[in-house]
């Protein structure tokens, strides 16, 4: 089947150590694993977003200055499979190493997609003149089965590469016009998508102090950990965002203009995850909703309810999954 169009696929059963620094950033090896710099102050250390120095943004297949990633897209595009080409991840963000490997979706007929075997739905292929070798390309094909399929979800991940996702070769149009319908957040379900992730994050906090109080250590530390992913994502929805991976949760804030005193709270949770500091955090965010003009949070109960009432439910089950 398709030999000489589909590039070799290699399985990936090593995953490098995290290295201790990432392109120019030296960073703290903790529990968040989160770039940190920190500053005395009266109440003890003081976090702030750090300044990234970004790797460009590739706006066309011409401007890639690695050989291997661009020779592989100057032919896949003369293939007349080929419809478009959308690099996302670090390439598409500016965050990473200058030596990042190039991800892409490979926008290609329906035809094509449904001969495709499960292993040949990714394309990954390496510099192997290094030791150890070093992964550069790392391609997906999808059709419009695949965009579909992702407009009916409602979760996070399905959209929000989508939303900085970059357009490098789209002669019809069309790849762009599924990126932006993907990229779309649906202002109509905001409240509904804030109050969910509200709810989810408040419930896990409950569920961490009764543990506490109980003497279950690590069950409560467990649940904290739960209420703090789900505060992190209930942080971009206030903003009216998809959440992205939180590999580069951090710069994605700082874009997005997170404040100091928010991190700074984030990362005193998560460093040391307590009912104290973990509370903190949902009552900033409780008071940032509020400000936004939601009297939700004001009476939990009934929203607590709301979510989990027949007319309320599938709304939890569409915006409560991280």
């Amino acid at each position: 089947m398709m030999g000489a169009t589909v590039p070799r696929t290699y399985c990936v059963s090593v995953v490098p150590p995290l290295s201790r620094r990432c392109g120019a950033f030296t960073f703290l090896i903790r529990v968040d694993n989160h770039a940190l710099m920190q500053e005395p102050s009266s109440t003890g250390l003081r976090r702030k977003l750090l300044t990234y120095d970004e790797i460009p943004i590739v706006k066309s297949i011409e401007e890639i200055d690695v050989p291997m990633a661009r020779e592989r897209l100057e032919g896949l595009i003369n293939e007349p499979h080929v419809l478009g080409v959308m690099l996302w991840g670090s390439r598409a963000t500016g965050f990473g190493a200058p030596t990042t490997d190039w991800d892409a979706l490979i926008y290609v007929t329906e035809e094509y997609y449904d001969r495709l075997e499960i292993k040949d739905t990714i394309w990954l292929e390496f510099d192997e003149s290094e030791e150890p070798k070093k992964l550069i390309i790392d391609f997906s094909p999808i059709a419009d089965s695949w965009f579909k399929q992702q407009m009916d979800s409602p979760l996070d991940i399905d959209h929000s590469p989508y939303a900085e996702g970059v357009v490098i070769y789209d002669p019809s149009g069309k790849l762009e016009e599924w990126r932006q319908k993907l990229a779309r957040y649906p202002e109509e379900e905001h409240e509904e998508r804030m109050k969910n992730k509200f709810a989810l994050a408040v419930g896990a906090f409950g569920a961490g102090r009764i543990d506490h109080e109980r003497g279950f250590t690590h069950d409560s530390k467990l649940n904290l950990y739960r209420s703090i992913v789900a505060a992190v994502n209930l942080w971009f929805t206030i903003k009216k965002a998809w959440t992205p991976p939180l590999k580069w949760w951090t710069p994605h804030a700082k874009t997005m203009g997170m404040t100091d005193e928010t991190y700074s709270l984030f990362c005193e949770a998560l460093d040391t995850p307590s009912v104290e500091t973990v509370g903190a955090v949902l009552k900033h965010l409780r008071e940032m909703i509020i400000a936004d003009g939601y009297e939700f949070p004001n009476d939990f109960i009934t929203a607590f309810l709301e979510t989990i009432h027949v007319d309320g439910r599938p709304g939890q089950i569409r915006h409560s999954y991280m």
